[in-house]
């Protein structure tokens, strides 16, 4: 429908123009040409009117120029038939003026979606253009015009309009590559009506050239009414030339300014006379030199706004507006080398890549803004905040002793994982925080310290890889990191070694159930016998897996040795489930399920006899794909478990909508309810919390009798912990549980 009263428009409008020029001169010809234009007036008007068009300003403003060429088109026909011919100028000329105003204007204030048609730019060009163009199409026709003052200005006029019009379509085609059937229509309407006024400039009037004149005028409104009532619909987005657009616009300002010189010699060489051509020379060739001017004067504040961006861009972080990488380094150096007790603290983000997969870079981008407003808050004044990379920030503060620095970064982690509001759900980043001082030469003892940007930040870093292995995840850098971090890159090359190898082995931690007094089930702890640094825990070297590929695999052996040891137990009487953890990896890997399921075919352990243990912050790093495949793993009949629970900082009411059964209460809280009050009372809450919520909690920590006692009288299910049992080895499961039994805790 968008088309259907334009294409009748054009058809009828063809139909007219064709029967025109088989007309005589005359009354009737006059009559036809004048209801032509007319009829276009009245289409702009019931295109606007039909809500046709969005922006209505430069419809009305053709509409209203159209109306005084129809005018002045009346006019004419009417002098034509009456005293044989028109003077020049007379009063039609007054409507033609107008007119050409008018169309103008709604060419300068017409916009789409994408901004104006035409840009201040573009009309600067075009009218230095029209200076050039125009004074040298001027000497061509100029004896047409006559040689009366008001004859040579109002010639002027018509050749310095014609072409400011045609060069500003010319500027919108040639900068917009996607344009619409609208604007297509408009430009060759002011194209062809251009035509036809040059060729009116230039040839001697005759019956057959003003019949071809005429029609052509005709085409003209014709397509201004095809324009006019045509649904406006969305346009196809631009893409702009920038190269091509600036060659065009070089050239024809190159020929404008050339032909000025030119039209003033050919004036010479015809022996016209200076007074008859000069004043108008002088005010083409100041106009394009005013133009000139103002256009200089334009690029240098261009230039001068790109060098303000590039210095922006050099120093400010474009998502964050944080310092950047190079700022901060460049500030960092300073305060270096004049404050001996500066401070280098960097908070690398945890599973942030997983934010962007599920929400999208839009709000992963307003989860770094806001993350990085609340660094900026939280930092002592004079501090320098900064965005070294996708997910890290960095903090420049003094003074920095060791205390001060752990304080303040325990400021700037509360900060970073508080949660934040995303798509109406509470989404939380955990982080590890890594200070290096500049007062401390690393081995705890003082000294000159270190003197450089990118020594401080290597030194954080390996704090950084320190504290993802601590709790909380907070670590001051010392010599010795450095070691550590050398020995995690070698065992991270090792790893796959000694899993071919049997070097890596289960041990399991007994889960005693509260009501029963019997082992319930044992929890499966990955130890690495290595031949050179003897039985590691998984801190030492579970961290580099975690970042790469490698925990997959990982996953993948600790599954398949604790299920076929499960498998072990049971058939040696043990009634037990064991409990397997999985790392965030592990829950955004879509194949996770299918593994778990060939692992409890391949071994005849029944579902229920397996526990696998997320923690909170895991489960919330990518909320989304989370619950997919813990909904497909609670599917199979498994149970689900929230390890460290309480150490996280993420929503309950979202907390209630994970498929889990089982709550594992971290052991920071249980191991202080003897004595801490807090401890006990966050503690007693969660076991009733737990109780209401209809899920089965496991107390970690526990070391001693009155916990457990404590922990019973509330109602907790079952605990763990060394008063129960240290881990064990494979070998020594079934003897350890079966003197658990025995004693009944």
């Amino acid at each position: 429908m968008t088309s259907f009263w334009s294409t009748r428009v054009l058809i009828g409008g063809a139909v007219v123009v064709l029967s025109y020029g088989l007309l005589a001169p005359g009354p009737v010809a006059s009559a036809v040409y004048a209801l032509v234009a007319a009829s276009s007036v009245i289409a702009v008007v019931l295109g606007i009117r039909a809500g046709f068009k969005k922006d209505t300003t430069p419809w009305w403003f053709l509409a209203a120029g159209l109306t005084a060429w129809t005018a002045g088109d009346v006019y004419t026909g009417i002098l034509e038939n009456t005293q044989g011919g028109a003077p020049f100028p007379s009063w039609a000329d007054a409507g033609y003026v107008v007119g050409y105003v008018l169309v103008v204007a709604a060419l300068l204030v017409a916009r789409d979606l994408f901004g104006r048609l035409v840009a201040p730019v573009d009309v600067l060009d075009a009218a230095m253009m029209t200076a050039g163009i125009g004074l040298a199409s001027w000497v061509v026709v100029s004896a047409q015009f006559g040689d009366t003052p008001t004859s040579v200005w109002l010639g002027l006029f018509y050749t310095e309009i014609d072409v400011f019009v045609l060069v500003v379509v010319l500027s919108i085609f040639l900068r917009r590559r996607a344009t619409t059937v609208t604007l297509v229509l408009l430009g060759v309407g002011l194209a062809i009506m251009v035509i036809a006024d040059y060729g009116s400039y230039v040839w001697s009037a005759g019956p057959a050239l003003n019949l071809v004149l005429n029609m052509l005028w005709l085409t003209a409104y014709v397509l201004f009414a095809a324009a006019a009532v045509r649904p406006e619909s969305p346009p196809p987005e631009p893409t702009f030339s920038r190269r091509s657009t600036g060659l065009s616009r070089l050239a024809l300002m190159t020929l404008a300014v050339a032909l000025t010189p030119v039209a003033m010699t050919v004036q010479l060489a015809r022996g016209v006379p200076a007074s008859d051509w000069g004043s108008v020379a002088v005010v083409a060739t100041g106009i394009m030199v005013a133009i000139g001017a103002v256009r200089v004067w334009m690029f240098l504040q261009l230039l001068g706004r790109q060098a303000q961006a590039l210095r922006e861009s050099a120093t400010t972080d474009r998502v964050t507006g944080l310092a950047t990488r190079n700022e901060l380094e460049r500030r960092l150096s300073r305060r270096l080398a004049t404050d001996p007790w500066v401070g280098l603290v960097l908070v690398d983000l945890h599973g942030f890549a997983d934010v962007n997969a599920t929400f999208g870079y839009t709000d992963g981008d307003r989860m770094l803004k806001i993350i990085g407003a609340r660094l900026s808050d939280a930092v002592p004044p004079g501090s320098v905040v900064g965005r070294l990379g996708g997910d890290e920030f960095a903090v420049v503060a003094g003074p920095l002793d060791e205390r001060s620095a752990t304080r303040l970064a325990a400021v700037v982690r509360a900060a970073v994982t508080a949660p934040i509001e995303m798509r109406d759900m509470r989404v939380t980043v955990d982080c590890s925080i890594g200070v290096a001082l500049r007062a401390c030469d690393g081995s705890g003892t003082g000294g000159a310290g270190i003197t450089t940007a990118e020594g401080m930040i290597q030194r954080a870093h390996a704090a950084v890889g320190e504290a993802q292995r601590r709790h909380p995840r907070v670590a001051v850098y010392d010599r010795t990191m450095e070691t550590d971090q050398a020995n995690r890159v070698r065992r991270l090359g090792e790893l796959e070694v000694a899993m071919r190898s049997g070097q890596l082995e289960l041990f399991y931690q007994p889960r005693l159930d509260l009501r029963s007094g019997r082992v319930s089930g044992l929890e499966a702890l990955l130890r690495w016998r290595h031949p050179d640094d003897g039985l590691l825990g998984p801190a030492d070297f579970l961290a580099g897996a975690e970042a790469t590929s490698v925990i997959g695999v990982l996953t993948s052996f600790v599954l398949d040795r604790a299920l076929e040891d499960c498998a072990g137990w049971r058939s040696a009487g043990l009634d037990v489930d064991v409990a397997i953890n999985l790392s965030v990896r592990n829950l955004v890997d879509s194949t996770l399920p299918e593994q778990v399921s060939e692992a409890l075919a391949r071994h005849a352990v029944p579902p229920s006899a397996v526990v696998l243990e997320v923690t909170e912050t895991s489960a919330m790093t990518d909320p989304t794909r989370s619950v997919i495949t813990m909904t497909a793993l609670r599917a199979l009949g498994v149970t689900l478990s929230i390890d460290d629970f309480g150490t996280g900082y993420s929503s309950l009411a979202y907390l209630s909508r994970l498929p889990v059964q089982q709550l594992k209460l971290d052991r920071s809280l249980v191991a202080s309810i003897v004595d801490d009050e807090v401890d006990r009372a966050i503690v007693a809450s969660t076991v009733d919390l737990a109780r209401r919520m209809r899920l089965h909690l496991v107390a970690e920590g526990v070391e001693n009798a009155e916990s457990l006692e404590m922990l019973r009288q509330w109602g907790c299910d079952a605990v763990q912990g060394f008063f129960v049992s240290r881990p064990v080895p494979v070998d020594e499961v079934v003897p350890v549980v079966r003197a658990l039994d025995a004693a009944r805790v």
